[in-house]
């Protein structure tokens, strides 16, 4: 009885590697996924593209949170903001499966600041009304309370499932 119960807490415990193992890998791939897509929307945009919006003062007020008039960034500064996101992107691969590309303390500090810095945005983009209340008139405010925050948090908590499991 007692070998039965050893060899099913082995079997558990395997497969319950197993399932944490194949669930980091969807979070990693996936969390990965959608940095390099938000990195190639920020080259998108830097370069001119207007969407989302029919023209650039479109969307500055629903993209940035600012009025009609005000210039978007620069395109060094969405190149900027796409450089960071695709390294993230790169980081949570190189810490799941690139062990050897940098030190294995240096990669989950790395991916423990992209979750900090996630966290930050999704949390902060809640309370982003407070310090900027000339945002509430615009678009923005609605897209991010309903789609920027709750991504970066959706972001945070996958890479930090990836870095986990």
């Amino acid at each position: 009885m007692g070998l039965l119960l050893s060899s099913a807490a082995v079997v558990a415990g395997v497969t319950a590697a197993f399932h944490a193992s194949v669930g980091g890998d969807v979070l990693a791939w996936t969390s990965s996924g959608v940095l390099a897509a938000l990195a190639a929307v920020h080259v998108y945009w830097g370069v001119g593209g207007a969407w989302p919006g029919d023209a650039r003062h479109e969307k500055v007020e629903i993209v940035v949170g600012l009025p009609k008039g005000s210039p978007f960034p620069s395109l060094s500064q969405c190149l900027l903001v796409a450089f960071l996101l695709a390294s993230s992107a790169a980081l949570v691969l190189a810490q799941r499966y690139g062990r050897d590309v940098l030190p294995v303390s240096a990669l989950r500090l790395g991916v423990w600041a992209v979750v900090l810095v996630l966290g930050a945005r999704g949390l902060g983009g809640f309370f982003e009304a407070r310090l900027r209340p000339a945002t509430r008139a615009l678009p923005y405010h609605r897209l991010n309370r309903r789609v920027y925050s709750p991504l970066a948090l959706a972001l945070a908590a996958a890479v930090a499932g990836a870095a986990l499991g």
